[in-house]
């Protein structure tokens, strides 16, 4: 089984966390999310996490241990990940740009890092 962590940032408690990920069948299935501030991410080498496929949370998953939110949205700009709270409009924890959300049914290719 091939597992990694890819991180995520909490736009309403402005913290980064990690997400551990599992691929199944060519989907990657989000398994459990923990704290995690951006200097030992770094160290440990999940801002350089890059992966395409769709991201499925499995049963168990926890959401983000800061809002805990299950839901998430990738930047049209950075590409990163942040919470998402069912808002029309969000700002990007990452990167600060604010939209409207919009869907897809394509897989996503996601950016984990790069702080």
């Amino acid at each position: 089984m091939e597992a990694k962590v890819i991180l995520m940032k909490c736009p309403e408690a402005k913290r980064t966390y990690g997400v551990r990920i599992e691929k199944m069948n060519g989907d990657w299935f989000r398994t459990w999310a923990f704290p995690l501030d951006e200097k030992r991410a770094a160290h440990e080498g999940y801002d350089k996490t890059r992966i395409t496929g769709n991201l499925i949370p499995t049963n168990e998953f926890n959401g983000c241990p800061y809002c805990k939110s299950k839901e998430f949205v990738q930047c049209g700009r950075c590409g990163k990940l942040s919470c998402w709270n069912k808002e029309e409009r969000i700002t990007c924890g990452w990167c600060g740009l604010t939209g409207d959300i919009t869907t897809t049914e394509d897989a996503i290719n996601v950016k984990s890092g790069d702080m």
